[in-house]
């Protein structure tokens, strides 16, 4: 009987803590979709996976029961076409904050109300891909992609380098491409003029072509603001083409006095772009739509299910 009598004021003083205390916070109320689009074309922005696809949002006016509270970000995540689709959050103000998107930095805030939401962000990217073309050259055996490229803002960025990207399923990316041709790839482009790679299908990229199955393409472009190295001039040593070989004696003693008379190669190299690091610094790359191309390669679509 004293035990029972001793549990009772301990029940009472547990029951008043905060561990009895009920959650009465009401659950999610609300849906948002919406896609981000480019703000010179209106068209919907490309991404790839996993480096451009999450963005970061801030829900503005939550307050804690209890102490100092400042909004942290919560990530959400769009889809390679820019779309993006969240079923679980809860109306309010909210603020989208990205500095490392493939699109130059965005702070806009919107609101999200009870039930569904449709909310589209506008940004402009680094670089633009058009007027893409990909066919299969049956003669060589190649993919070949004809692609138009153009800055974003030519303001800001200098250098565009482009990129024929592949692989065996549709998320094809800078961290996921498979090709490694030295023609699929082209440095640093004049914007507006028609770029051409190919990729060969029967000798490199053995990962990719060593089955018979779909590959899934697209062009991958990297936009950045170039600082120009001068032209130089690099000394490749003696031209031994013009060695006067005749003249050397059966000891070659005088050896050493030939080679002070025979030219050197002089090697004269045009002017280079290096960026500069000043924009787009995480070197995030802007994409076209991915393509399918069948396993025979005479069938080339443009893959629009992203769900």
């Amino acid at each position: 009987m004293k035990k029972i009598l001793y549990l009772i004021p301990i029940l009472l003083m547990a029951a008043s803590c905060d561990w009895f205390e009920f959650d009465n916070l009401e659950g999610y109320d609300a849906t948002i979709t919406g896609q981000f689009i480019d703000a010179g074309t209106n068209q919907p922005m490309q991404f790839g996976v996993p480096d451009s696809y999450s963005f970061s949002v801030y829900e503005e006016n939550y307050t804690p029961d209890k102490g100092n509270f400042a909004p942290s970000a919560m990530t959400w995540y769009a889809r390679s076409n820019g779309s993006y689709t969240n079923n679980l959050v809860f109306s309010g103000d909210y603020r989208i904050q990205m500095l490392t998107g493939n699109y130059y930095p965005i702070t806009e805030q919107f609101k999200i109300s009870k039930g569904s939401n449709t909310h589209d962000f506008k940004v402009t990217p680094y670089a633009r891909v058009t007027d893409v073309k990909i066919s299969y050259d049956a003669s060589t055996k190649e993919l070949v992609a004809r692609v138009k490229v153009a800055h974003g803002d030519a303001s800001k960025t200098n250098g565009i380098s482009v990129f024929f990207m592949g692989a065996q399923d549709r998320f094809v990316g800078k961290n996921h491409n498979n090709f490694t041709d030295a023609t699929a790839s082209a440095k640093y482009v004049e914007p507006g003029q028609e770029v051409e790679l190919r990729v060969n299908t029967t000798g490199g990229n053995n990962s990719e072509f060593k089955y018979t199955q779909p590959h899934y393409v697209r062009i991958g472009v990297l936009a950045t603001h170039c600082s120009i190295v001068a032209p130089w001039d690099e000394d490749a040593g003696l031209n031994w083409d013009l060695f006067p070989w005749s003249e050397l004696a059966s000891d070659w003693s005088n050896f050493g006095e030939l080679q002070e008379k025979t030219p050197h190669i002089i090697i004269h190299h045009d002017a280079e772009y290096t960026s500069d690091g000043t924009v787009n610094p995480n070197e995030v790359y802007n994409y076209s739509a991915v393509y399918k191309v069948s396993a025979d390669f005479g069938t080339i679509t443009e893959v629009t299910d992203w769900e």
